[in-house]
């Protein structure tokens, strides 16, 4: 993708690093932002309109994360769908999964969207279907930041003192108070094998660097799970 003025602050992601960060695979990430066969994608992704490229943006980035905790909830591609329109309405905003609004009004469209193609009476079967659409929107959200209603940056709550902030590092997972790309230090680490040496070097403290080295290799088994591929 060309460097443009486009990109700047909406952080870049590839298919491979996005499914990497919510748990889910590239296929995934793919047939949710491009469509598969005659299916037509929940929403096109924000770098398809610049030059058809498959690169993702953070807000890409958050919805794709709600999406993959609906589905892994056992909501089905069709209510999900009616959901984010439904959504895109009641707000008057393109993008509304990864809006303010939809973190505090998402149990109402989610009973609507079940209503409207039965799946609610058979959620309702296991537990009070309010109680589990609250706990699906509460569980997707609940580590993110909002600006001006819109998502500002994610803060992994697995993660100590990590951030994911589009207007930083394009968006790369940073350890918020030194600016530097976990990845990074994860990657210093399987080289050097030497945590003092790295705290050393980056002046960082020692369990600074464990997080940013756990983070990481949280992020690489997640990825193997879902797809056997193992790290990027």
């Amino acid at each position: 993708m060309p460097l443009d003025i486009k990109i700047l602050g909406e952080g870049v992601y590839s298919p491979r690093e996005a499914a990497r960060l919510i748990g889910s695979t590239p296929q995934e990430i793919l047939r949710w932002t491009r469509g598969s066969g005659s299916n037509e994608p929940l929403w096109y992704a924000y770098y398809k309109a610049i030059d058809d490229a498959t690169e993702l943006s953070f807000s890409d980035l958050i919805e794709l994360r709600v999406v993959k905790a609906f589905r892994c909830a056992g909501l089905s591609l069709q209510s999900i769908r009616f959901a984010i329109h439904f959504a895109q309405n009641k707000f008057n905003v393109e993008r509304p999964l990864s809006t303010l609004g939809f973190k505090t009004d998402g149990e109402e469209i989610l009973t609507d969207a079940l209503e409207k193609d039965g799946e609610y009476i058979s959620l309702s079967k296991k537990r009070p279907g309010q109680k589990v659409f609250a706990e699906i929107v509460n569980q997707s959200l609940v580590d993110l930041e909002y600006e001006n209603d819109h998502v500002a940056r994610w803060r992994p709550k697995f993660a100590s003192g990590v951030v994911i902030d589009p207007r930083r590092y394009f968006g790369d997972p940073l350890l918020d108070k030194f600016g530097i790309s976990t990845r990074t230090l994860f990657d210093e680490f399987n080289e050097f094998r030497d945590i003092s040496y790295l705290s050393k070097v980056y002046e960082i403290p020692k369990l600074d660097i464990k997080n940013a080295i756990n983070f990481e290799t949280t992020l690489d088994k997640q990825l193997e799970n879902v797809d056997g591929k193992g790290p990027i």
